[in-house]
């Protein structure tokens, strides 16, 4: 451990203070003194360059379709499943059940290089975007929830529906989340699409009410 020497002497005695200093130097010669050592990151770049990306060391795991319906039918049964291995769909690691409700949410992306047509808004649709001032690629969300399935459905078989639909592309710039705890399901959209989207869920999943339009910072803009 290396410290400071801190030599203390009167302002009036000046004259005395190169051979106060000597006298200090030749005790402190017995004792080494070491330069602290010059600091070194960890990465190298030039001052030019940017400080490069941390990224992780492994991929991110790959959930099929099989996964997901095994952890729909155990939500059922009221149990938590939770495995060992960074990828579900390998059959070589045991799976550990807990009597646990499930409470995840998944996430069903859309399919890629689906064609994507501009879409052609309503006035009613036209005047909310403008009246905001919502940029096209904004993203918004459409909220289903619990009364928009009726009495003979849950909100688990509509989630089913929506995500088949999403995976197979019928909804452009779309993904899909399930909320168990809330009862919702919340389906993000460009907001150019929002009422292609809107539409398209009402028609094809055969929705009861209206469903809200939903951006950040604004809250709900729109029911349909």
């Amino acid at each position: 451990m290396m410290e400071d020497v801190v030599v203390h002497h009167h302002l009036e005695d000046s004259d005395g203070l190169s051979d106060l200093i000597a006298t200090t130097e030749k005790l402190l010669e017995p004792f080494v003194c070491r330069p602290p050592p010059v600091f070194t990151p960890w990465f190298s770049y030039s001052s030019s360059e940017r400080p490069p990306p941390i990224r992780p060391a492994k991929c991110a795991p790959v959930i099929k379709a099989a996964d997901l319906k095994g952890l729909h039918e155990a939500s059922k049964d009221g149990v938590c499943i939770s495995g060992t291995s960074n990828s579900l769909s390998s059959d070589k690691k045991r799976i550990a059940v807990t009597a646990v409700a499930v409470k995840r949410s998944w996430n069903v992306l859309a399919s890629k290089g689906v064609h994507q047509p501009s879409p052609s808004l309503s006035k009613r649709f036209h005047h909310t975007l403008s009246v905001h001032a919502l940029h096209p690629h904004q993203r918004s969300k459409w909220v289903i929830s619990q009364h928009n399935c009726g009495a003979a459905r849950d909100i688990e078989k509509v989630w089913q529906a929506l995500s088949r639909a999403t995976r197979r592309g019928g909804l452009p710039t779309c993904n899909a989340n399930i909320q168990r705890e809330r009862a919702e399901i919340w389906v993000f959209c460009d907001v150019a699409y929002s009422e292609q989207v809107g539409l398209f869920l009402k028609g094809r999943l055969q929705l009861l009410g209206s469903i809200r339009l939903h951006v950040h910072k604004l809250g709900d803009i729109l029911r349909l």
